[in-house]
């Protein structure tokens, strides 16, 4: 595999009932809270530009895709730090497709409010988005992933079966029992990741913690809840050596982002003061609920974990 030549991209999250975590929005720190000693986390900026006007994309060496015309107005996700080539300021849009920063405006983050859920939340299929058990047989995904297969073909079922078996195997090497996904929380957690590409945050605009308002709504009857968010780029792999990115567009998998995911949860979490894997290796975890989106424009899959206590 060819490694890429860029910072790292994955962008993750953590929350806990008890705390309220720190945030980076556009460039600004909102104060956070602790509660009982718990860990207060800040998670990383996620960039959001809308075009001014008709514009082109460009390589990363700064020649113009004559093929590729962006209308006014479409909104963008800028995924690593502005480039500046020949003289001139870019973004990078997609892992190797860059817009210039004059072209776009930079929109500021807006929190949405959760979305209502279902009157009977018990029954999964009183919604639009039907859930996949974990434990069903679904011939239409593969762990084998097809050459140059586009993020068009993410299979929400395929990435849950694999983030639970990699996760139990990590539990299971350290003498923890197994945590179960349930089918009801997914389809909470679900309706809560959509949420993501436009406020990447555990917290809403008033400072509530979104996904335990998700539950409350639904009943969810708990102790305590805990969040994990990610974005990962599609088409990427970890070399669990260095922890540099490699090109994996070849194989690229709706498992293949789960095992990353899960990789830089438990063993690349140092920013994050290990928050992450603290909450999947806790012990006392029993249940999960996964929730996963795949968004075309950033090629980036955004994924909510919401565990209960």
């Amino acid at each position: 595999m060819k490694k890429i030549n860029y910072h790292k991209l994955v962008a993750a999250a953590v929350a806990i009932t008890s705390i309220a975590s720190g945030l980076f929005v556009d460039s600004r720190i909102t104060a956070a809270k602790s509660v009982s000693g718990s860990i207060v986390l800040k998670a990383p900026a996620v960039k959001r530009v809308k075009v001014k006007r008709k514009a082109n994309l460009y390589n990363n060496k700064g020649r113009k895709l004559k093929k590729i015309v962006l209308k006014k107005g479409r909104k963008l996700t800028v995924i690593k730090k502005a480039t500046k080539i020949r003289g001139k300021k870019f973004y990078f849009v997609t892992k190797n497709k860059l817009i210039l920063a004059k072209d776009v405006t930079t929109l500021k983050a807006k929190a949405k409010k959760p979305q209502k859920l279902p009157a009977n939340p018990t029954n999964p299929s009183a919604t639009q988005d039907k859930v996949t058990p974990p434990n069903s047989t679904n011939t239409g995904t593969t762990q084998t992933a097809k050459k140059n297969a586009k993020i068009e073909s993410f299979s929400l079922s395929e990435f849950r079966q694999e983030f639970l078996k990699k996760l139990n195997e990590e539990r299971a090497q350290r003498g923890l029992n197994a945590v179960s996904e349930d089918a009801n929380l997914d389809e909470i957690v679900q309706n809560r990741t959509k949420l993501l590409p436009d406020n990447f945050a555990h917290v809403d605009a008033a400072g509530n913690f979104i996904l335990n308002d998700f539950f409350n709504k639904a009943g969810v009857k708990r102790h305590s809840t805990a969040e994990c968010l990610a974005m990962f780029p599609w088409g990427v792999d970890v070399n669990h050596s260095d922890n540099s990115l490699l090109d994996a567009t070849k194989n690229a998998s709706s498992a293949l982002v789960a095992d990353n995911m899960i990789y830089e949860y438990i063993y690349n979490d140092a920013e994050s003061n290990w928050g992450h894997r603290d909450i999947l290796l806790d012990p006392s975890a029993k249940t999960i609920g996964l929730g996963a989106i795949a968004e075309n424009e950033s090629e980036q899959i955004y994924s909510s974990v919401g565990v209960i206590y």
